[in-house]
């Protein structure tokens, strides 16, 4: 299944995996087969990087726990960097 993923705020990795958004052909169709995916092709780094907020078709929380959380073909998944300030 086809799906893209979004990075914003996360400037370390975005190197590591060529850039702010990817599109990815993924085995499986759960947040969890994602992760692992995303692990196999990068590295686990990468991955404990990048858990903090997820948001899926722009109307959607995922919690970065939800392994069995469904994903669907042609899904756009953003990884939100959690930033502080005020």
């Amino acid at each position: 299944m086809k799906i893209k993923v979004k990075l914003v705020g996360f400037s370390e990795v975005e190197p590591l995996i060529g850039g702010k958004e990817i599109d990815l052909q993924l085995e499986g169709s759960t947040f969890g087969d994602l992760l692992l995916h995303l692990q196999r092709t990068y590295g686990e780094s990468v991955v404990k990087n990048l858990r903090q907020q997820i948001l899926r078709n722009g109307e959607e929380w995922i919690k970065k726990d939800d392994l069995n959380h469904s994903l669907e073909e042609g899904d756009r998944l953003t990884f939100l960097q959690m930033m502080g300030g005020g």
